[in-house]
């Protein structure tokens, strides 16, 4: 269900049978599953578990967590008929957790079989940084940048990842999804048929989205192997998956007009807002985080050129600024914040055009992380200048460090900004795009 980051704790396996039921499940439907079993490690576990002795033939499997806070679908996952494990992360530290287990037959779903897990008292994950290299390759970086990037796929133009670590990657004729396996497994096709355009998405359960280049309608393909299923449709001007599995479509109002949200909860529960035109101001790209929110990159009309990022809120209709001040900017997107590198300086697009005019300060000299509920956090950085003026999006991980590629200037590459401020890391002088940290 949810496919969990690279963890760097020690494993902890905790194994506690659920009771079995009482009686017997009637012999339409299927027995309770055997041996079930959760092992965990940091913030993930896995539910490991065989068939019923009895009853009918099983046609897929029910499991499901409590509590169920930050995981998809409510914490209920339906997995095809195959399955004998499900893996659940973005556990919540000294929490304890029930996993339930159900076969499900063509006349009905078994009795259910519970685990338990305690996640333990700290955890601490590591992630990794994907990337398109400039020949056209996936590769991945561990996040601290103490190592070369490994090549992960040819041809890696619209990939993602999953938190595993598995790489989808389009085929050349989009038609497929060519998965490469984390373990380096050989590559395999994981769907076919489609329509697809070079942009694959992913949220944290491991599901892909992409928008289907017949329809126009951004669709789902389950991480369940069941068949894809148009989720809006209509990707408007801009969209974005939030890794909770939230999609949303933002169709950007002109000068005096609304803008337009249609958002689909990890559930399937629709909303659509209606979003007033907030001043002079023009709307280029969204993205989102792992809650429900919206960050909307803007640029002003007039001939300042100025450009930020405004939040729209899950459940909001109302626009609010998310930046305390202009400059020039990198910024992406976690679960729970947006991150913002912002130069020390700023001018307007005539001076900045002009050989005479500006001479603002370009050192990246902030990151600034913004909770959807307002509160921010900044601290120093150093060691890197802005490429200038622009849309520049570039990935973050858990733990609140950048990423970013600059194409331009003195400080040319790929850089890191850790979260708790100071100088710069440079992982690679080379040019980097599509940033996907998982």
């Amino acid at each position: 269900m949810y496919r969990a980051v690279v963890t760097a704790a020690a494993a902890v396996a905790l194994i506690i049978g659920g009771a079995a039921p009482a009686t017997a499940a009637p012999s339409s439907v299927p027995g309770a599953p055997t041996a079930v079993r959760v092992t965990g490690a940091a913030d993930s576990a896995t539910v490991t578990w065989g068939l019923p002795k009895s009853g009918a033939r099983v046609t897929s499997w029910r499991v499901t967590v409590t509590p169920a806070e930050q995981q998809p679908d409510n914490g209920v996952d339906r997995l095809p008929a195959g399955a004998r494990s499900d893996r659940f992360g973005n556990l919540t530290a000294s929490t304890a957790y029930t996993f339930s287990v159900r076969a499900v037959g063509a006349g009905g779903t078994g009795s259910a079989v519970a685990v338990h897990y305690t996640a333990p008292g700290s955890v601490r994950t590591v992630q990794s940084l994907f990337a398109l290299n400039a020949a056209g390759s996936v590769v991945r970086f561990p996040t601290t940048g103490t190592a070369a990037p490994v090549t992960i796929a040819p041809n890696g133009t619209g990939f993602t990842a999953d938190d595993v670590g598995d790489v989808f990657v389009p085929s050349a004729d989009r038609t497929s999804v060519l998965m490469y396996p984390a373990g380096g497994a050989a590559v395999r096709t994981v769907a076919t048929g489609l329509h697809l355009t070079a942009d694959l998405r992913s949220d944290v359960a491991g599901n892909l989205y992409f928008v289907d280049s017949s329809t126009g309608a951004i669709t789902k393909l389950p991480v369940t192997g069941a068949a894809p299923v148009a989720i809006i449709p209509s990707a408007g001007t801009g969209w974005a998956v939030g890794r909770d599995g939230t999609v949303s479509a933002v169709t950007f109002g002109q000068q005096g007009a609304a803008t337009t949200v249609v958002s689909v909860s990890p559930a399937g529960v629709r909303t659509t807002r209606s979003v007033p035109e907030t001043g002079y101001q023009t709307f280029g790209a969204v993205i989102a985080d792992g809650q429900g929110d919206l960050y909307l990159n803007y640029t002003s009309t007039g001939a300042s050129g100025a450009s930020g990022w405004s939040v729209l809120t899950k459940g909001s209709s109302t626009l609010a600024s998310a930046e305390s001040r202009i400059g020039f900017e990198y910024a992406a997107t976690n679960t729970r914040s947006l991150l913002i590198a912002k130069s020390a300086g700023w001018c307007a697009a005539p001076a900045d055009a002009s050989p005479g005019g500006c001479k603002a300060d370009k050192t990246i000299t902030t990151l600034t992380a913004r909770s959807a509920d307002g509160s921010t956090v900044e601290r120093t950085t150093s060691g890197v200048k802005a490429e200038g003026r622009g849309l520049f999006i570039g990935a973050a991980d858990e733990a609140g460090d950048l990423f970013f590629d600059v194409s331009g200037g003195t400080t040319t590459g790929l850089w890191r900004l850790k979260a708790a401020g100071g100088a710069a890391v440079q992982l690679s002088a080379g040019q980097f795009t599509r940033l996907l940290v998982i």
